[in-house]
C-alpha cells in the first residue's frame, strides 16, 4: 500500500495548492464516475467449455477537475483519475499503455495526475503550460493530424489522456488565428511541436498545419476544412515525410440530421493511408499494440446512425470496415440517460468478413455495459 499512499498524499498536496492560490469562493470542482464493464466471447470455444469462451473485466474510474482562478489573468487546472482494475483489464480502454506486471501492487489501483497546466491570458495572446490535452485536425475517428493522441475505434470522443507541453493561442481577427505546441519529452530530440494556421472562409473554417515529431522523425503538412452546406462536412489531409517513407494519410466526412421525430442523425467518414497494408500477409499486428499505428490497411469507411426515441432513450448502430481485407466491425448500442448527470450505455462489437483480415482476426465478441455519473 506503500504506493497508494504516496499517490493519495500526492493528491491532497495539489488541491491543497490550488485551494490556496485561488481566490476564496472561485473554485470550480466538478468531475464524474465511471464503470466500464466487458466480457470477452471467444467465437471458436464451444459453449460447454464456459471457462474458457468467455473472459469478463472491469474498471472504475473517479475523475477529479479542478478550476481555480489565481488572478484575472491565471487559471491553474488539475484532474485527477482513481483507477481500480479488475478481471482481465490493466489499463483503460483507448489509453493503451504497456501492460502492468502481473502480481504488481499498481494493477490494481492506480491513481494518476492527467492534467496539471496553468493558463495564462495576456492582451494579445493566451498560453497554457504543464499537463494538457493536445489535439489537432477536425475528423471524428481517424484524426491522421492528431499524432499526440490514439485513435480509439472504440471510443472516438473518450478523454485523452494529458501530455506535457507549452501552448500558445494567437488570435489574428474575428476570424483568423495562430497557435503553436510543443511537447517535450526526455530526449530533446524527440519532442513533439507543431503550429498551426485557421481562418474562416465563405463559412469554411480552413487550417494549414505543420507538425514535427522528433521520436520518428517525421515532419506532417496538414490540411483541414470544415463547413455546412445542407450537410456537415470535413476533409483532414496529411502528407507524412521521414527518413523511411513518404504517406499521404486523407479522411473526407460528412454528417446529417434527417427531420424524424426526435432526429435520426448519421455520420460517415472514408479514410485512405498509402502507407498502409495491401493485403493481410503485409499486416505486423504488433505495431498496433506498440502504438506506432492505429490501422493496418489503405482504405477503411466508418459509419454511425444515431436515432433519440426520447429526450432520455436513444440507439446507435455503427460500422467499421477495412475495405482493403473485407473485415469489419458492427456495433448495435442502446444509451440511456437516467438524468442529466446519470447515463448507462451497453451494446457489443460484432467481427465479421475475412477471418484473417483486421477486426476479423481475433474471432472475439465484446459485450459491454457502462455507467457515468458527472457531478
Amino acid at each position: 500500500m506503500g504506493m497508494l499512499k504516496k499517490n493519495f498524499l500526492l493528491l491532497f498536496l495539489i488541491l491543497a495548492g490550488a485551494s490556496l492560490m485561488a481566490d476564496t469562493g472561485k473554485i470550480d470542482i466538478s468531475g464524474y464516475f465511471e464503470n466500464r464493464f466487458f466480457l470477452l466471447e471467444r467465437r471458436d470455444i464451444p459453449w460447454e467449455n464456459t471457462g474458457e469462451k468467455f473472459q469478463a473485466g472491469d474498471y472504475n474510474r473517479l475523475r477529479l477537475k479542478l478550476n481555480a482562478p489565481a488572478s484575472e489573468k491565471v487559471t491553474v487546472n488539475l484532474a485527477v483519475d482513481l483507477f481500480t482494475f479488475h478481471g482481465f483489464m490493466t489499463s483503460p480502454l483507448g489509453t493503451y499503455g504497456a501492460p502492468v506486471p502481473p502480481g504488481t501492487e499498481t494493477d490494481k489501483v492506480q491513481v494518476a495526475l492527467d492534467r496539471a497546466f496553468v493558463d495564462i491570458y495576456f492582451k494579445k495572446f493566451d498560453i497554457s503550460i504543464g499537463k494538457q490535452r493536445l489535439a489537432m485536425g477536425v475528423s471524428y475517428l481517424w484524426a491522421p493530424l492528431d499524432v499526440f493522441n490514439r485513435v480509439n475505434i472504440f471510443e472516438p470522443k473518450e478523454e485523452k489522456p494529458g501530455a506535457n507541453a507549452f501552448k500558445i493561442y494567437v488570435p489574428l481577427g474575428k476570424a483568423s488565428s495562430l497557435s503553436g505546441v510543443f511537447a517535450p519529452v526526455n530526449r530533446f530530440h524527440a519532442s513533439r511541436s507543431g503550429l498551426r494556421a485557421q481562418v474562416q472562409v465563405f463559412n469554411v473554417d480552413a487550417a494549414l498545419t505543420i507538425i514535427r515529431a522528433g521520436d520518428t522523425k517525421t515532419s506532417i503538412y496538414g490540411l483541414d476544412l470544415r463547413g455546412e452546406n445542407i450537410i456537415g462536412w470535413w476533409l483532414e489531409a496529411g502528407y507524412f515525410v521521414s527518413p523511411l517513407n513518404k504517406v499521404k494519410k486523407i479522411v473526407l466526412g460528412f454528417d446529417y440530421t434527417f427531420p424524424l421525430k426526435s432526429g435520426l442523425y448519421w455520420l460517415n467518414e472514408f479514410f485512405y493511408d498509402s502507407g498502409g497494408g495491401k493485403n493481410c500477409s503485409d499486416y505486423d499486428f504488433n505495431l498496433l499494440l506498440s502504438g506506432k499505428r492505429f490501422t493496418l490497411g489503405r482504405l477503411y469507411f466508418f459509419s454511425l446512425l444515431r436515432y433519440a426515441f426520447s429526450d432520455f432513450l436513444s440507439a446507435s448502430l455503427g460500422y467499421i470496415g477495412n475495405w482493403g481485407d473485407g473485415s469489419y466491425l458492427i456495433y448495435p448500442s442502446l444509451q440511456y440517460e437516467i438524468s442529466r448527470a446519470v447515463l448507462i450505455s451497453s451494446g457489443l462489437y460484432i467481427p465479421l468478413g475475412n477471418k484473417r483480415g483486421e477486426y476479423n482476426v481475433s474471432k472475439r465478441n465484446i459485450y459491454f455495459l457502462w455507467l457515468k455519473v458527472n457531478f
